[in-house]
């Protein structure tokens, strides 16, 4: 799993909402803790989507918490916080309304522009648990897309994710034997390599071919 899981997951659950209205009672609870139904859950949320997306370690060391200020601990105390002028995609950031520097609300960043002419009107994409289109941002029952700006990010942290999987290589399409090469994928006679490539002009070795010979005799 890795940050595109994570991002994608997030997405995922664009538009759910609390209910009833107003309660703070949503899904997220169930999976975190049913007897905490009713209490703000944007990091809960988070929380929850770091767990199916497989990047639970990620998500404050793998512990729970649903408490923003203390999200930011962790995070400060793990020396996993960056300057607001160098947040990026995946990072949480823990964010302020009221022009103050108290820990209101948290979300994940799923993009950046940089674009802006002064860094105050710099956008940052989020996604967000118990935010709003037009109403409260930071206790509106909603998952919804958000754009922040630097002045309201309280801070930055950085969770740690897993690598990305490489990108399967296809150097089989257009290939003159792309046909037998597919059938006898399809058919088990012959794998791919871990990178995803086949590499179908290269050489074939003495151990290779007698692992095809086999495969053939066991069809």
């Amino acid at each position: 799993m890795s940050l595109s899981k994570v991002i994608e997951i997030a997405r995922g659950e664009l538009g759910q909402t609390e209910n009833p209205a107003g309660s703070n009672r949503v899904k997220y609870w169930e999976k975190y803790d049913p007897k905490m139904q009713g209490q703000p859950w944007c990091a809960a949320f988070l929380w929850w989507v770091f767990q199916e997306a497989g990047e639970r370690m990620a998500f404050f060391g793998g512990g729970k918490t649903a408490s923003c200020s203390t999200l930011l601990m962790w995070y400060q105390n793990m020396e996993q916080t960056v300057p607001v002028d160098e947040v990026r995609v995946g990072d949480i950031v823990i964010l302020n309304f009221h022009g103050t520097q108290d820990t209101e609300h948290c979300g994940l960043v799923t993009e950046v522009n940089r674009w802006a002419v002064t860094r105050e009107l710099m956008q940052i994409q989020t996604i967000e648990g118990n935010t709003s289109v037009n109403g409260s941002q930071d206790n509106g029952g909603m998952v919804a897309e958000k754009t922040r700006y630097p002045g309201n990010l309280v801070a930055v942290c950085r969770p740690q994710y897993q690598p990305e999987p490489p990108a399967p290589v296809d150097d089989i399409t257009g290939h003159w034997a792309e046909t037998d090469i597919r059938w006898c994928m399809e058919h088990g006679l012959m794998q791919g390599y871990p990178d995803g490539s086949f590499q179908p002009d290269k050489p074939v070795t003495r151990a290779e071919l007698a692992t095809v010979i086999r495969r053939l005799a066991e069809m």
